[in-house]
């Protein structure tokens, strides 16, 4: 188990491959190179933040935390709206205008069921360094000064960078979904879990054959709760709340991260109200 706290995490700097202005502070990541690689990070949006419709070659989950986010015209995550964008799947364009204020939501992007993996940030940020030599980054497009061997000089920025990291061109698996999943979890109900006093749960949903999962777990102050093992790793994160983790692992608060190996059972007794999503990976 990796415990990482979004209070004793810096920001990173701003980035604007896409169109305006975005920052990340990253709380958790996985092993580059792996296709079960993953980053777990917090976006705080600026209204200028624009971005083209595209799609992504992994699994992403957004939960808003603060303010709404734009992720397509007249479609907002609004605090508490939960979504999932699975990979080969187009959503957008973006445009943080639209709503006109900052907004700051955790996002985890991880390597998705057909088992291509995640491109970390650290290797797109030094690729995007190496490429501005030979074009620029205008509202999230690549726009070559010469064309490229196959006569693009225009490209998804993602796209652009994912080639050059890769040194091949991108694929894209025939997506399992037509539009991105938006969940309303505030209107989801609490279930008693039995045989676990001051405990309940939500389970949002289950995606695709490989097994991805989000559910919400609350403790109340002084309960105790067992998160169970899965074959999978799982991630946790806290919304709200503080307590202790067993076997003097450590302690969570507001915006606590968690990294859970597969096969792990994790002992937790909350001493404020505490709320926590969970994101079971796929099998890959």
């Amino acid at each position: 188990m990796r415990i990482a706290h979004s209070t004793t995490t810096p920001w990173g700097p701003e980035r604007s491959t896409r169109g305006g202005v975005i920052r990340f502070k990253t709380l958790l990541e996985g092993r580059e190179g792996r296709p079960d690689n993953y980053q777990l990070l917090l976006a705080d949006t600026d209204p200028s933040f624009k971005s083209p419709r595209h799609r992504h070659n992994f699994d992403q989950v957004r939960f808003a935390l603060t303010g709404a986010t734009n992720i397509g015209p007249r479609r907002n995550l609004e605090a508490g709206d939960l979504a999932y964008f699975p990979e080969g799947t187009y959503y957008g364009p973006q445009d943080q205008e639209e709503v006109g204020k900052q907004s700051l939501t955790m996002v985890i992007q991880f390597g998705g069921p057909s088992g291509n993996g995640y491109m970390s940030m650290g290797q797109h940020d030094e690729n995007a360094r190496q490429m501005r030599d030979q074009g620029d980054f205008e509202g999230g497009i690549y726009k070559r000064h010469s064309p490229a061997a196959d006569g693009r000089k225009n490209q998804d920025a993602y796209e652009a960078i994912w080639e050059h990291h890769s040194g091949r061109p991108i694929e894209y698996q025939r997506p399992r979904f037509m539009d991105a999943i938006h969940f309303r979890e505030p209107h989801f109900e609490w279930l008693p879990l039995a045989g676990n006093p001051g405990v309940a749960a939500k389970d949002i949903g289950s995606f695709t054959e490989k097994g991805v999962k989000v559910s919400f777990v609350q403790l109340k102050p002084g309960a105790s709760h067992t998160l169970p093992a899965q074959p999978q790793q799982q991630l946790l994160f806290v919304r709200s709340g503080t307590g202790q983790f067993g076997n003097k692992a450590g302690e969570w608060m507001e915006h606590t991260a968690v990294d859970i190996s597969p096969g792990e059972a994790v002992a937790m007794t909350a001493t404020t109200l505490t709320e926590a999503m969970v994101l079971v990976f796929p099998r890959v």
